[in-house]
């Protein structure tokens, strides 16, 4: 009889200060986006923290990035905008 081992599918990365994060609690960003987002978290006066990752991989944590995405889309989605043509 032969058991199997679970295999572990989670894997650690260390944040700026060196502190190990679970990477089910992060999201990777490619550069353009993490500065959309920094622009973004400035406007609702959020916290954002860019992360450093290995291969200069670029990182945030998820519970701020869920956080500013949900305050942008309620943002644009609460005030449409209507176009009013007044005649002369």
């Amino acid at each position: 009889m032969e058991t199997k081992d679970k295999d572990n599918t989670w894997h650690l990365i260390r944040n700026d200060n060196g502190e190990w994060i679970c990477d089910d609690k992060v999201v990777f960003l490619s550069r353009f986006e993490a500065g959309i987002l920094q622009v973004l978290a400035a406007q609702n006066g959020k916290p954002f923290s860019i992360q450093h990752g290995p291969d200069n991989s670029i990182w945030c944590y998820k519970h701020e990035y869920e956080d500013i995405n949900s305050q942008h889309y309620q943002k644009s989605q609460a005030s449409p905008r209507i176009l009013r043509i007044k005649k002369k």
